[in-house]
């Protein structure tokens, strides 16, 4: 069984570790191999693609939203 508290343990450490960047194309590189290699040491299964595909999203909506301002 899948330890949610540690996934999503990880999966905040990752988000805030990612939020405070500019968003350039090497930050968004470097997030999706991250959040893979993530997802993967969580199984890969449905929800923890489904979350991590989220905060990803959720990441670059972020980024946008500064260089709009």
């Amino acid at each position: 069984m899948m330890n949610y508290f540690k996934f999503f343990t990880e999966v905040w450490r990752f988000f805030k570790k990612y939020y405070d960047r500019p968003g350039k194309e090497q930050d968004y590189e470097e997030s999706v191999r991250e959040c893979s290699q993530l997802a993967k040491t969580f199984g890969n299964g449905e929800f923890v693609n489904q979350v991590c595909m989220a905060v990803l999203e959720e990441l670059e909506r972020c980024w946008k939203g500064r260089e709009e301002e």
